[in-house]
């Protein structure tokens, strides 16, 4: 994946997103997930912790929901 790619897409998800909010793109191979390509919006000590916080929650197969009122 080029880095002009990379940054298309980080583009195009932060003009979806209110200002305060941080993303992260992971893009890897299906079949290699271990070599990923990453962009983010957000300091990269901030975007680790949640990273570890979301694969803690997604091994312990805990349901991220969103609320029908969510303001954003």
């Amino acid at each position: 994946m080029s880095a002009k790619a990379m940054q298309q897409m980080a583009e195009n998800v932060k003009a979806m997103l209110p200002a305060d909010f941080g993303f992260t793109i992971l893009v890897f191979p299906l079949g290699n997930p271990g070599v990923s390509n990453y962009i983010s919006n957000a300091r990269r000590e901030d975007m680790i912790k949640t990273l570890r916080e979301t694969a803690d929650r997604l091994e312990k197969k805990e349901d991220f929901k969103t609320p029908e009122n969510n303001i954003y």
